[in-house]
């Protein structure tokens, strides 16, 4: 039993959209008030209570991301807590093709002309996904443009082909909910993952981690003996509240170290270079 054999024989024909292994939890009467079940843009939207603020309950109508990008073969995992929400998520249930990565992406079945991590993929520039980690890793992009003089499509693309994410909590929520942390298996299966396939490859110096939130959690899965020098970077309290990954960042250094841009004058951005990107992007 594996973190990525699990969710590839997941069915996505069965609703509520919830791993076999968390099935019973979720579906139990003591978590009803902390699941939402709407099936289709229209019941989602159509709630009175939709963008509702500090909604704690995990969306099960939503295909589960506990993971994003090419897990074996990934040089950057970034360690998060869940998937977020926004109001655009539910769209999904209307956009055959994202709908169509996202199921590959948990089968590691990655398409022809899509990005292994799909959210850096430009056809899904609405998605409050791109949204997120385009703002969060546009620097960095940038800096890998300029480093190789390629466009920033080529080096939005050459980063979302080695970076992966591992979620505790594969489902949507604005907030964390302790109690998910606590009782669903599924978050037992990511950690494993982290202890037996991440941190192997870390102290193979093949990848490197960084570990944004629940740093505390995270950290029951990496050996002590693998520090910063190593490639696991953990964040403190007070960059975990931003996760920052730009260039002024520690992780967004290791970052662009380890796909071999020198990080000397990596917060001085040539203008100049940055002219010589194709504007068609």
């Amino acid at each position: 039993m594996s973190l990525l054999s699990q969710w590839r024989k997941w069915d996505p024909e069965n609703f509520p959209y919830a791993l076999d292994m968390d099935a019973d939890v979720l579906t139990s009467p003591s978590w009803k008030p902390w699941v939402a079940k709407y099936r289709g843009w229209r019941k989602a939207t159509g709630d009175p209570d939709f963008c509702k603020s500090g909604d704690k309950r995990l969306h099960l109508g939503l295909i589960p991301v506990p993971f994003m990008g090419d897990m074996r073969k990934a040089s950057v995992y970034i360690l998060m807590l869940n998937p977020g929400l926004g109001p655009g998520d539910y769209f999904e249930c209307r956009v055959p093709s994202l709908r169509q990565a996202l199921l590959a992406n948990l089968r590691q079945e990655h398409m022809t002309g899509v990005t292994p991590f799909v959210y850096l993929d430009p056809q899904f520039a609405w998605h409050g996904g791109f949204a997120y980690w385009h703002q969060k890793l546009k620097r960095v992009i940038e800096e890998l443009a300029e480093s190789r003089c390629m466009s920033l499509a080529d080096a939005r693309a050459t980063l979302g082909s080695k970076l992966a994410v591992v979620q505790l909590v594969p489902y949507h929520s604005t907030v964390s909910n302790p109690k998910a942390l606590k009782q669903l298996s599924s978050v037992r299966l990511a950690q494993d993952f982290v202890r037996q396939t991440v941190a192997k490859r870390v102290r193979a110096r093949d990848a490197i981690v960084i570990v944004t939130r629940q740093v505390k959690t995270w950290d029951q899965c990496l050996p002590d003996d693998l520090g910063e020098e190593h490639g696991v970077i953990r964040y403190t309290p007070s960059e975990s509240r931003g996760a920052s990954l730009g260039p002024k960042s520690r992780g967004g250094r290791a970052i662009l170290r380890k796909l071999g841009v020198s990080t000397d004058s990596c917060c001085k951005f040539n203008m100049k270079t940055r002219l010589l990107v194709p504007t068609s992007d």
